[in-house]
C-alpha cells in the first residue's frame, strides 16, 4: 500500500495516519435479514454460508476499490489547485480516502487467507488512469468544478453506502465504519463549500455548471444500484448492509430507499446552493434520476427532458475560466 502511494508522487497530509481505525460502539447482534438477532460474526469461519462469504468479500473489494481510486482520480488535479487552500484540503482527501483503502487491505488480508491477499494485490494492481476503477464513476476524467460537485454528491453517495455497511454482520467491516464516516464528513464540507465559492463567484456560467452537476448526479444514481434488485435483496436478507434509515423496508427495493433519500437531500443542498446566485440570473435544479442511466429501468432510454450532458465546448470555456484567479471566491 505505501508501495502505491509513493507512486503517486503526493506528500501526504502528515495529521492522517495510515493505519486501521476501529470503533468500539458496534451493537453485537444483528439486527435485520434472516440473522437478526444473533451475534454478529468475528471471523470468516464463522460466517454461515459460502455464498455470503463470497458476496463480503466482493463488497469489501467494491468499497477498497473506490478508495483507492479516488485518490488516484484526484491526483491529476493535485498541481492545478485554484488556490493553496484548496490544495491542502485536497492533499488531506486523498490522505483520508487512502486510510480508507488501508482498512479495506487490511480486512481482506486479514480475513480471507490466500484469496483475500490476491484480492488486495489486484486492488493496488489497478489504476484509474487507464480506466481500470471497478465502479464507472471513478473512470472519469475530472476538470475543477467537477471535484467540489463530485466530493458534494458522489461522497455523499459514499457516506450512504458507509451508514448501511455499519449494520453489517460481519463485525470488523462493521467497526471499521464509523472512523471512515468522521473522515467522510470532511469530504462533504470540501464540496459543498466549493460548490458555494463557484456560486458566489459566479464566473461559471449557471447553464454550463448545471451540465456539469447533471453528469455527476446521474453517476451518483447509478451508483446506488438498480431500483429493483435480486442482489439487494439478497445482501439484506444475509445481514450484510443495512437498510437506509434502519426502518422497515421492502428488500427488493433497497437501493431505491436509499436512492430517494439521497435525493430529497440534493434537493435540499440546490436549494441553498441557489441562495448563494445572483437574484436575476439562471438557477440550478435537480436532475432527473431517470436521466443518462445505465442500470435500472431507465438504462438507455431515450431522454426528452432539459438535461443535457458537458460537452467538448463547455470543457473549453472552463479551461479559458480557469485562467483567472476569480473564477472561485476566496475560502470563508
Amino acid at each position: 500500500m505505501r508501495e502505491w502511494h509513493r507512486e503517486l508522487d503526493v506528500t501526504p497530509d502528515p495529521d492522517v495516519v495510515l493505519t486501521t481505525k476501529f470503533s468500539d460502539a458496534v451493537d453485537a447482534e444483528i439486527r435485520f435479514g434472516r440473522y437478526a438477532g444473533e451475534r454478529r460474526w468475528e471471523s470468516v469461519a464463522e460466517i454461515p454460508q459460502p455464498q455470503i462469504k463470497d458476496e463480503l468479500l466482493r463488497l469489501i473489494v467494491w468499497q477498497g476499490d473506490s478508495e483507492v481510486r479516488a485518490v488516484e482520480q484526484a491526483r491529476q488535479l493535485l498541481d492545478s489547485a485554484p488556490t493553496e487552500h484548496d490544495r491542502r484540503r485536497l492533499v488531506r482527501h486523498m490522505s483520508e480516502e487512502t486510510r480508507h483503502g488501508w482498512q479495506m487491505a487490511y480486512l481482506l488480508v486479514t480475513h480471507f487467507g490466500d484469496e483475500g491477499r490476491r484480492a488486495a494485490r489486484e486492488l493496488l494492481e489497478r489504476r484509474a488512469t487507464r480506466g481500470e476503477a471497478l465502479l464507472e464513476m471513478f473512470n472519469v476524467k475530472l476538470n475543477w468544478v467537477d471535484v467540489f460537485s463530485w466530493h458534494n454528491w458522489g461522497d455523499r453517495v459514499g457516506k450512504y453506502q458507509l451508514t448501511m455497511f455499519a449494520g453489517c454482520g460481519f463485525a470488523p467491516f462493521a467497526r471499521s465504519i464509523a472512523p471512515m464516516l468522521r473522515e467522510e464528513g470532511f469530504h462533504l464540507v470540501i464540496g459543498y463549500q466549493g460548490m458555494q465559492r463557484i456560486c458566489a463567484a459566479a464566473r461559471v456560467p449557471v447553464e454550463i455548471h448545471q451540465r456539469y452537476i447533471n453528469r455527476m448526479l446521474a453517476i451518483c444514481y447509478d451508483a446506488f444500484g438498480a431500483e429493483v434488485s435480486s442482489r439487494a435483496e439478497r445482501i439484506y436478507d444475509w445481514g450484510l448492509k443495512a437498510p437506509w434509515g434502519g426502518g422497515e423496508i421492502d428488500p427488493p427495493r433497497a437501493n431505491e430507499a436509499a436512492r430517494a433519500a439521497f435525493i430529497a437531500e440534493a434537493h435540499k443542498l440546490l436549494g441553498l446552493l441557489n441562495q448563494r446566485l445572483p437574484e436575476d440570473g439562471a438557477k440550478l435544479y435537480l436532475t432527473d434520476p431517470r436521466f443518462n442511466r445505465h442500470n435500472g429501468p431507465y438504462a438507455a432510454r431515450a431522454w426528452d427532458g432539459p438535461e443535457q450532458l458537458p460537452t467538448p465546448e463547455d470543457e473549453a470555456a472552463l479551461q479559458e475560466i480557469f485562467k483567472s484567479p476569480g473564477w472561485i471566491a476566496p475560502a470563508a
